[in-house]
């Protein structure tokens, strides 16, 4: 089954029914790897998979044995796989190496890149693009491995999995006379196997998050967001609320036409990140921050589009779903000219002021029912428990649009207000 231009060999890996329609849309050679999250829960189209070449179902994208054997299958069918897309956080190490095993990589370790914060940054160091300083801490009962990140670091530092994703497992450490207990109160993240961590300096300044889609190196659209708080603030438990209303979570699109200058050196410094990395094709989603005195400093990159809202305020930028724009890249290399639904954009995530359980929650159409949203999505529902151990714990989302940066942020205070996620003491 030899590859043609016309109608390239592309892996789907995890479940998305948008993404496998716009995909069978534009090629008929579809292979899609399901693993056990996905056929337990997310309940894929049974009638859509008949219409894809193959379907393959693993456990677990981290088994070197179930990836191996999907390769070896492709490989004795005679399938000339052009493109691997891998769209979900989880599914990263098993698609690279998947990669690696059909010879879509040369260096085994590129996939590895973008999931082990530490060769991510020493990668991206190299290449000349300020970092967080930064010492690996591969096992926190060693007392040198410690006394390494006191005597290195300068505090406040961030400690954090290796390999985790979304502040998951992040924690502030102010003075180093704190760093042998907060080590000893970590609990590993479940849905990671490694428990190796990493240890960086804290960066204060306002936190960015840039994502873009590429072909062939240059980037068929780059768009810069800003945090409302950066990620690790919000597990402040003595941060209080913007006087003026401010929303607490959530994030804003700054158009180029409101900072040309901070799009010039984002664009430059994300083309330096891509070469150091390797990355030519695909989705990204960069995070940086911006110091007071104005530097830009790289904080970490997914091979992948965001999570949380903002693939939902992406679809509203290109006037249609960011999957489209997915496959219409991984296909065609083009995609359809944007065309947002309104000037300024952006999103809230309803999070609830402590941790509790959810005693009142608005619906989708209560959402939706609010004039200037333009999306919504609830995730959690009344009696769910919600911890606020992470900032990734989702509970609800509205995209906003309007006509001009004063009204959105109006808007954003006027929803942030009306539409709230309550709780109740956990009994």
């Amino acid at each position: 089954m030899p590859s043609s231009a016309g109608h390239p060999h592309v892996v789907i890996c995890k479940w998305s029914e948008p993404l496998v329609r716009c995909m069978l849309d534009l090629t008929p050679h579809v292979f899609l790897i399901l693993d056990h999250f996905d056929t337990t829960f997310m309940n894929p189209d049974r009638e859509l998979l008949t219409q894809v070449e193959r379907v393959y179902e693993i456990k677990d994208f981290d088994s070197l044995e179930e990836m191996a054997a999907v390769a070896t299958d492709l490989v004795v069918r005679g399938v000339a796989v052009d493109h691997i897309v891998s769209f979900t956080e989880f599914s990263q190490f098993g698609a690279g190496y998947l990669g690696v095993l059909l010879g879509l990589a040369d260096d085994p370790l590129w996939h590895v890149s973008f999931r082990d914060k530490r060769l991510m940054k020493e990668r991206v160091r190299r290449a000349g693009v300020p970092t967080a300083d930064w010492v690996t801490l591969a096992d926190p009962s060693r007392a040198d491995d410690v006394a390494a990140v006191r005597d290195r670091l300068a505090f406040p530092i961030v400690v954090k999995p290796v390999a985790g994703s979304g502040t998951i497992g992040a924690v502030r450490v102010d003075h180093p006379d704190e760093l042998r207990s907060v080590l000893e109160g970590i609990a590993p993240d479940p849905h990671l196997k490694s428990h190796q961590l990493t240890a960086e300096e804290f960066v204060a300044g306002s936190e960015l998050h840039v994502d873009a889609l590429w072909h062939d190196g240059r980037p068929l659209y780059l768009l810069i967001s800003t945090y409302y708080r950066p990620r690790l603030a919000l597990l402040d438990p003595d941060a209080a609320p913007g006087p003026d209303g401010t929303p607490e979570d959530g994030s804003y699109l700054i158009t180029e036409d409101e900072a040309p200058e901070l799009y010039r050196r984002v664009t430059k410094l994300h083309h330096e990140v891509n070469s150091a990395l390797g990355i030519t094709h695909g989705a990204t989603h960069l995070e940086l921050f911006e110091r007071p005195d104005g530097e830009l400093v790289f904080s970490e990159i997914a091979s992948r589009m965001a999570g949380g809202w903002i693939g939902a305020v992406i679809s509203e930028y290109l006037g249609y779903e960011i999957h489209t724009a997915i496959a219409r890249a991984t296909v065609t290399g083009r995609i359809p000219e944007p065309r947002p639904s309104k000037p300024c954009l952006g999103a809230l995530h309803l999070r609830p002021p402590r941790a509790g359980r959810i005693a009142a929650i608005p619906t989708v159409e209560d959402m939706l029912a609010v004039d200037g949203v333009l999306r919504a999505q609830r995730l959690r529902g009344v009696g769910d428990r919600v911890e606020r151990t992470n900032p990734s714990e989702w509970c609800a989302f509205v995209v906003l649009g309007a006509d001009s940066r004063e009204e959105y942020e109006a808007l954003a205070r006027r929803v942030a207000g009306e539409l709230r996620t309550e709780v109740e003491p956990l009994g």
